[in-house]
């Protein structure tokens, strides 16, 4: 086999697996703060299922996954099946365009922190 063949042949295997899909979302970074939290906030403009919320407190981060929307909410239930029954409600819907500020809160253990994002500039 000669190379100029040898090297189509390579390139014609190789291609399906060096291409990338485009996003059909783009990731909107928040950040915020509330009584006692600290939030940080990845929401996938056009995709909601892949935004996702980091709340920190007493230095303790939580991760929180996509759950619902319902009334114009959205609601974020933990990743971790240990983190217990918190959730994060944003004054939001999945699919509004993304706004500059999100006021939202973080409730567990049956106490509730109302906290504020706003949307980081690149």
């Amino acid at each position: 086999m000669k190379h100029p063949t040898l090297i189509a042949a390579v390139a014609l295997v190789a291609a399906p697996f060096c291409s990338a899909d485009p996003k059909a979302y783009e990731l909107v970074n928040y950040s915020g703060k509330g009584t006692g939290v600290t939030v940080s906030y990845a929401f996938a403009d056009g995709y909601p299922e892949a935004s996702k919320i980091t709340i920190t407190t007493n230095g303790k981060s939580t991760k929180f996954r996509y759950g619902e929307d319902k009334d114009n909410k959205m609601r974020f239930v933990p990743t971790a099946e240990n983190a217990g029954k918190a959730v994060v409600t944003l004054k939001m819907g999945a699919y509004d365009a993304a706004p500059d500020k999100v006021e939202g809160t973080y409730t567990t253990g049956g106490k509730e922190s109302a906290f504020t994002l706003t949307k980081v500039r690149k």
